[in-house]
């Protein structure tokens, strides 16, 4: 993104209504946009004191080094460090220029960045290839030193889970899932966050997960890439295309644009399932980028199974422990 695009871009974010605002980076890696481009972000929220800003860089950490570190301790700005598990299964398909894995580069980022105070999260990406390996990807993270872990289950939007390489099936998420509660509850270290685990235990105590993901509409959310144009969340890639911040200049005229009311209407229609689901008021029908229409019906979650599944699941685990302590 050029800094004139930089700068129009803040423009437009400054015309949102709320106080507090919060801006992801994201990339492909966003910190090949450089240290300047970085600089030049904080000097323009300066501009702008009466918000209040929340910087989140989603990173490989490979080029993080003592300035990066410093910058994003100096001003505050949260990291989420893209990690796939121990460093066997990271290393698989996370490969440098020279086909070698990144794993111990990556780990030196995220080493610097402690040294400054700064503890990451991570997100670590579940595959096909790697959906089997749930204990030693977890147990691989929690080594390393990460205290606030979540799992992305890949699903590919282009093609059937069955013959993919890549996509998960609702069976294998579900197995997966299972697979690191029974970790965590092993481990017994309370400071481990998953947000998986959070999420569904939110559920069974009835209430609603803080993750988008689980809440079922990303209305509030965009995505503007290096030229302007703007999209919903960056899951849902650039199929629907809202405009551009030099044309549509404020955030009241992208929520009166035709295309941006016609998708926020379409993400909210409930599928047949859902509409008789006991679970709908906390699931919301699942994340809307990994929804799929089979016979002409609104698009269904395609995880559902698992995630009624894994919650039956957490439900008898929950009652078969009040049982036992009755018998103390």
């Amino acid at each position: 993104m050029s800094i004139e695009k930089l700068e129009r871009l803040f423009v437009f974010l400054n015309s949102q209504p709320q106080k507090k605002l919060h801006v992801n980076w994201h990339g492909g890696e966003p910190l090949l946009a450089g240290k300047d481009f970085f600089n030049k972000i904080v000097e323009l929220e300066k501009l702008y004191p009466d918000k209040l800003w929340s910087n989140v860089v989603q990173t490989n950490a490979i080029l993080i080094d003592s300035g990066w570190a410093k910058f994003f301790s100096k001003n505050h700005f949260h990291v989420g460090v893209s990690v796939d598990g121990s460093e066997k299964i990271h290393n698989h398909d996370r490969v440098g220029a020279t086909g070698k894995g990144t794993y111990q580069k990556v780990m030196r980022g995220v080493n610097m960045l402690r040294s400054y105070g700064i503890h990451p999260g991570t997100i670590c990406t579940v595959t096909k290839k790697s959906v089997g390996f749930g204990k030693e990807m977890f147990l691989g993270l929690v080594n390393a030193g990460f205290k606030s872990i979540a799992f992305n289950a890949f699903h590919n939007t282009a093609s059937e889970s069955i013959g993919d390489l890549y996509g998960l099936s609702d069976k294998e998420w579900l197995t997966f899932l299972i697979e690191i509660f029974e970790e965590w509850v092993t481990l017994n270290d309370p400071t481990v966050r998953v947000r998986e685990l959070d999420s569904m235990l939110a559920w069974i105590k009835s209430k609603s997960a803080n993750c988008r993901v689980y809440r079922g509409t990303c209305h509030q959310w965009f995505a503007v890439d290096d030229i302007g144009d703007i999209y919903p969340c960056e899951r849902l890639g650039k199929e629907i295309y809202f405009g551009n911040i030099d044309s549509i200049k404020t955030v009241e005229g992208l929520s009166t644009n035709p295309v941006y009311l016609k998708w926020k209407d379409s993400i909210v229609i409930l599928h047949p399932k859902c509409q008789s689901c006991n679970l709908q008021s906390l699931c919301h029908n699942g994340c809307v980028s990994h929804r799929k229409s089979d016979n002409g019906d609104a698009p269904l979650y395609v995880y559902c199974e698992s995630r009624l599944g894994f919650y039956n699941y957490l439900q008898s685990k929950l009652t078969e422990t009040e049982k036992e302590k009755g018998h103390e």
